[in-house]
């Protein structure tokens, strides 16, 4: 049986038999240089490997090569949540999709060290800027510098399924997770999709498990899968975050991971066919 995945600009890749296209990749792996800027040139061996599942999905070592930022032994906690919601959400279905993924959820929580939106700021001018349409004035923010409770109150209430400020529904269902789940529909329509009880619990979502699936649950729910099949990169980015101030630093994050990850999809390739003895 023949298979298909989605290629550049919506094209269809049909692959009837994989053997064509290992043989491609093998015979010319003594092409690809050591460098990365070189690497990146190899336009015909690369956009075949962006097409192949990272198989065998994440490992510490591959997560800590990808994001090379991550801190201590947040791999090893990261990697069997990250998995799990990738799968689920079809994520790994490609190394292309598996990259945008960890670029953008790399940008959005700082390298996998915050799962949980920081209210607290120490600043009037800085409220006024970050929240214009809350606070006109340093001295409309006054009253909520260093109080990130009553801050999202303020800013969240009567938004997103929130009530009013007393509610205390804007602190409930504040940014949690690796890409921040906002507001209560959200925690209610994200509670549905994983029957788990994240609405009466809405710590759970900072928790490894829960804050990765809950980023992989937003990025299928919004088509981004679909669009990184399509490189389509500014829009995919622009439904994390509306501002595109930020895109030069995601899409450095995205294009440093998808190199991690071509490469070893051609070490995968590689071994496969020295393991079944494949002729090219």
């Amino acid at each position: 049986m023949g298979w298909k995945q989605a290629g550049p600009l919506g094209a269809s890749l049909e692959h009837h038999d994989h053997t064509s296209a290992l043989r491609h990749l093998v015979h010319h792996q003594h092409r690809l240089p050591a460098g990365r800027a070189e690497w990146q040139h190899d336009k015909s061996i690369r956009r075949r490997l962006e097409l192949y599942p990272v198989a065998g999905g994440l490992t510490g070592m591959l997560l800590r090569q990808a994001l090379p930022r991550v801190r201590g032994t947040a791999a090893e906690t990261w990697v069997g949540p990250l998995n799990g919601a990738c799968t689920r959400y079809e994520i790994t279905r490609s190394a292309r999709r598996m990259a945008a993924f960890l670029g953008h959820i790399a940008h959005e929580s700082g390298y996998l060290h915050a799962v949980e939106e920081n209210l607290r700021y120490k600043d009037a001018d800085r409220l006024t800027k970050v929240f214009p349409s809350a606070f006109k004035t340093p001295a409309d923010a006054g009253p909520y510098v260093d109080k990130p409770d009553a801050l999202a109150n303020k800013v969240y209430a009567n938004r997103m399924g929130n009530g009013d400020p007393a509610s205390g529904d804007g602190w409930r269902y504040r940014g949690r997770g690796l890409i921040q789940l906002t507001g209560r529909d959200n925690y209610v329509a994200f509670a549905k999709d994983v029957d788990m009880a994240v609405v009466q619990n809405p710590d759970l979502v900072a928790t490894p498990r829960y804050a990765a699936l809950s980023a992989a649950w937003f990025w299928k729910k919004h088509g981004l899968n679909e669009l990184a099949d399509i490189e389509a990169y500014q829009a995919l980015s622009k439904r994390i975050n509306s501002s595109l101030q930020s895109f030069p630093e995601r899409e450095a994050k995205r294009k440093y991971a998808l190199d991690v990850l071509c490469r070893a999809t051609l070490a995968n390739i590689v071994s496969s066919v020295s393991t079944f003895g494949l002729r090219y």
